[in-house]
């Protein structure tokens, strides 16, 4: 176990720093700049000042090793389009309403999702899994923005009933939770259907049946955690993919997210902040599918790291 996590963990080194220099390279290939004319006009002497000030009139190869020398200090850099603050400051404050709504969105998701999947696996070809598969077909089909889109029009504008933006007092934080909520839960809701039945059609179900098992014994006490894997896997990655914010859902519903600061620091090219943003999702995306892998081989040891017994 032990040569495998490290081995995982060289494959994240060499995994962040292809990633840094693919996303360093196109930022820089784009055309346009941060204080180019037609975004930001500026007299020539100013423009070359603001250039040397942020090192953009060195060489690429400069500019990346500078970068990535203050990134192992963790060090981002200042961000172009607020002077006042670093990266990592704005970062921090960023990433509080994503966390919030996204991992709320995938705690409350996921479980109905399990429990979705369940009733439709205990009750296969009935009306219960019918309307289960087709509640996590749209979940899973239906893109996010149209379901925000869908939220405000029913609950905050012909209901009444909830804010339509904002971020805030808590009552503004249930359409977007809910817009969040939709493809966690229409994903194991999926999983948890196909991992069930599959493990309902093994002998050893058979076998606890004929020793007179109950059957809320086997679901709970045997079913349920032999399907737990899938579930497992999929669940670090799918908390980072949320928690880290949606354009759409911070864009529909106005919230001050990570989300919203990628598509501000892609538009007025923002280098620091859009690779800071890059490269952190990396290491979080890198790390989530190691602890689950570990997780994976902890709950089931016929799993063979590396494709040998330790």
């Amino acid at each position: 176990m032990l040569s495998f996590i490290l081995r995982r963990l060289v494959s994240v080194a060499v995994t962040f720093f292809v990633v840094s220099v693919v996303i360093f390279v196109m930022m820089h290939s784009i055309p346009g700049g941060p204080f180019d004319a037609g975004d930001m006009p500026l007299p020539p002497a100013v423009r070359e000042r603001m250039m040397a000030q942020y090192g953009l009139d060195q060489p690429l190869y400069v500019q990346y090793l500078r970068y990535m020398a203050g990134v192992l200090r963790f060090d981002f850099g200042v961000p172009f389009q607020s002077p006042g603050e670093t990266v990592v400051s704005l970062l921090a404050s960023a990433w509080v309403p994503s966390l919030v709504l996204g991992g709320l969105g995938v705690l409350i998701g996921a479980p109905l999702g399990i429990l979705l999947g369940m009733a439709a696996a205990l009750r296969r070809n009935s009306w219960v899994d019918y309307l289960a598969s087709a509640v996590a077909t749209l979940g899973l089909t239906v893109p996010v923005f149209v379901t925000s889109m869908l939220l405000i029009l029913v609950f905050a504008v012909w209901l009444g009933w909830l804010p339509s933006s904002g971020w805030g007092e808590p009552r503004r934080w249930i359409l977007p939770i809910a817009a969040y909520a939709t493809i966690p839960m229409a994903t194991y809701a999926r999983y948890t259907r196909s991992a069930m039945l599959d493990t309902l059609n093994r002998p050893f179900v058979t076998v606890l049946r004929a020793k007179g098992l109950s059957e809320r014994r086997i679901v709970f006490g045997h079913v349920l955690r032999n399907s737990a894997l899938p579930m497992v896997t999929v669940f670090l990655p799918m908390f980072i993919g949320t928690a880290t914010g949606s354009i759409f859902v911070e864009a529909m519903f106005r919230i001050p997210g990570l989300g919203s600061y990628f598509v501000s620091s892609i538009r007025t090219r923002d280098y620091p902040t859009e690779m800071a943003l890059m490269l952190m999702l990396t290491v979080m995306f890198c790390l989530a599918y190691l602890i689950s892998d570990i997780l994976y081989a902890w709950l089931n040891p016929r799993i063979r790291t590396g494709g040998r017994r330790e």
